[in-house]
């Protein structure tokens, strides 16, 4: 996942080879009697699981938290790097995963009924370059793009059938090697941390209505801050920049005009991680309300943040850091807010967000099974 050379990124993988212990959380209390059981009522959504196997879909109800019986589609996915992803539009019909080893785009029509996955016919569309394997859709859904060392690559996505269609001048480039990108939800701009061997930059573009992108004056921009940019997220609002950097511990902030999309450092930032043993922070996670932002370590804690809704400024949420039984770099989180879930070597087990102060609580009920699980990410049906 990692660093500013493919050897480095090498390195780094051997590294995160701890991520796959086989054991998993304690136990703990719910307000869910039983969150991964079927569920009591018609699934509003599905989680899908990417493991050995292919992906698995499991119908999810945003009521309760609860996984039903899960179904495999077909697929060569292979990513399983921390920082890759997969993303689905906004309507929820498609899905769309990044195959690292094979350095391509994969999709998928999604059954709205039943979750099943049906691959898409002529979107497997090599990429060139190595990076992070990190999707982002533009908030309508027209336009997916995958950041890496030769550019942001960028596709053009059929609203009816799925397909992706190279946009014209794709790869798009300040000159930067670029290994994560994440999109503002206005849609207006995009994000991306660079793989420089000098110095840590931000690439920031303004994305055109055909979906081309334009670096903004000035771009990239220099980060001052010693170690490898490793994670990057935009805050819901649009308002705020997050990043990682597990060498320092920190995790630094900007805020973001959300009218020429230039960026100013939030005061006290780089705030730090509260580790000291060099594990994290690794992904970052912002909720989908705004609330609060979690930073995977790489082993078996997760910690948790307050978001300043004003400054964007960080703070320690009471009882974190959040130790797991096992270690996990793959989480998701529900569109509600409510719910977490941690893939472990071959399961997926669940967390309750208290909304109040984000303290994680782990489900009471035995998790559901996957071989080999890494990814994750929950689609809202479009039934």
């Amino acid at each position: 996942m990692k660093r500013y050379t493919c050897c480095c990124w090498a390195a780094a993988e051997t590294c995160l080879a701890v991520l796959f212990a086989s054991v998993l959380f304690g136990c703990g209390s719910s307000r869910n009697n039983n969150p991964l059981a079927p569920p009591a009522h018609p699934a509003t959504g599905f989680l899908y699981a990417t493991g050995q196997d292919g992906i698995t879909a499991f119908p999810f109800n945003s009521s309760t938290g609860a996984l039903g019986s899960g179904s495999q589609a077909t697929s060569m996915f292979a990513a399983n790097n921390p920082l890759a992803n997969m993303v689905t539009d906004p309507a929820g019909k498609f899905l769309f995963a990044c195959n690292l080893y094979g350095s391509s785009t994969e999709a998928f029509s999604i059954d709205a009924k039943t979750g099943a996955l049906t691959p898409i016919s002529a979107s497997t569309i090599s990429i060139q370059g190595f990076g992070g394997c990190t999707l982002s859709i533009d908030p309508t859904g027209q336009f997916l793009y995958i950041a890496a060392s030769t550019g942001i690559w960028g596709f053009t996505v059929n609203s009816k059938t799925g397909v992706l269609t190279a946009l014209a001048g794709s790869p798009f480039s300040d000159g930067s090697v670029l290994r994560e990108s994440a999109i503002t939800p206005s849609g207006k701009f995009l994000y991306a941390i660079s793989n420089n061997t000098t110095v840590n930059t931000i690439s920031i573009f303004s994305i055109n209505s055909n979906g081309s992108l334009t670096p903004i004056t000035g771009s990239p921009f220099p980060m001052a801050i010693n170690g490898t940019a490793y994670s990057v997220a935009v805050h819901p609002s649009g308002n705020f920049l997050y990043v990682s950097f597990p060498g320092t511990e920190q995790i630094a902030a900007w805020s973001i005009n959300t009218s020429t999309g230039a960026t100013t450092v939030v005061p006290g930032s780089p705030f730090p991680s509260g580790l000291t043993n060099g594990d994290a922070p690794n992904s970052l996670l912002v909720t989908p309300s705004g609330g609060f932002l979690y930073a995977l370590s790489g082993a078996t804690t997760v910690f948790g943040y307050s978001i300043d809704a004003n400054s964007g400024a960080l703070n320690p949420i009471n009882g974190s850091p959040f130790t797991l039984s096992s270690a996990s770099d793959y989480f998701a989180i529900d569109p509600s807010s409510q719910f977490v879930y941690a893939a472990y070597t071959n399961t997926v087990a669940g967390f309750d967000i208290n909304a109040s102060t984000g303290v994680l609580t782990p489900f009471n009920a035995s998790p559901v099974s996957v071989q080999g699980v890494t990814l994750l990410t929950l689609v809202k049906s479009s039934h």
